[in-house]
């Protein structure tokens, strides 16, 4: 997987996912595929969970097959799990307004660069100081699947940033000098939203930015893509339809003869 370029949290996910299943199962070698559908249901996540779970596996078994430790792979028999589309779920400028009016500066830079900038958790964890060029507005990501992308960010965002004081290494460290995991960072995130009474996650923020910049006179679609990061438009897609008036004005406008 590192071969391949695959992310941290991608090989993790999957290293841990395969010693969860083969721990599971009386043999893993001769499982069958109700075994997988059983492990799956047996952990009671949501659609989402259970498809990303079934592709663990199926992973994992690809690597066996390749090995020669098994003859056949029990997840292609697995019919792929539905999930539903759901719409984004923008956090309020009320609740960020609310967070970064009691937030120290670590805190009040990830909100920034999270609902300011559109990074997703572990993209703020990767930051390095010399990923950002606080004088120039800029900041270099990285972001899913080894995909790099530059953002040219606002006033507000660069003077979050600025008021940090470091300037080599990791942007957000831990108490012990050591870079802030993803999961960390979402957690401290959280715990801040829930300290304001917001029932908003860190992802939330995100969403806030998408939908703030589809708003903006001019939007363009293909922008906001580069800018979250997105590999299709199709995905970026489905802020359009949680912008406020954007249907109504279009519908409003088409007259008859």
């Amino acid at each position: 997987m590192r071969r391949r370029g695959y992310s941290r949290e991608v090989i993790w996910a999957r290293f841990a996912n395969a010693i969860r299943w083969i721990s599971w199962c009386d043999d893993w070698r001769t499982a069958s595929f109700e075994d997988v559908e059983d492990w799956i249901a047996e952990r009671d996540v949501s659609p989402q969970s259970s498809r990303n779970l079934l592709g663990y596996v199926r992973a994992f078994y690809r690597w066996a097959l390749r090995k020669g430790l098994v003859e056949h792979d029990p997840t292609q028999l697995v019919d792929p799990y539905r999930v539903p589309k759901k719409l984004p779920h923008p956090a309020s400028d009320r609740d960020i307004g609310a967070v970064l009016e009691l937030a120290d500066a670590p805190l009040a830079a990830m909100v920034a660069l999270m609902a300011g900038a559109g990074l997703r958790c572990c993209e703020v964890s990767r930051l390095d100081w010399a990923d950002v060029d606080v004088v120039g507005g800029r900041v270099h990501v990285r972001g899913k699947g080894a995909k790099e992308r530059v953002i040219d960010v606002s006033t507000d965002v660069r003077r979050r940033l600025a008021a940090l004081d470091s300037s080599s290494g990791p942007v957000f460290v831990g108490k012990r000098g050591g870079r802030l995991s993803a999961a960390r960072v979402s957690q401290i995130v959280c715990r801040a939203l829930d300290a304001v009474e917001s029932d908003a996650t860190a992802h939330w923020l995100r969403h806030r930015f998408a939908t703030t910049a589809l708003r903006q006179p001019d939007a363009d679609l293909l922008a906001v893509r580069d800018a979250l990061g997105h590999s299709s438009v199709a995905t970026t897609q489905i802020y359009t339809l949680v912008v406020p008036g954007r249907v109504a004005a279009m519908s409003r406008a088409v007259t008859l003869p």
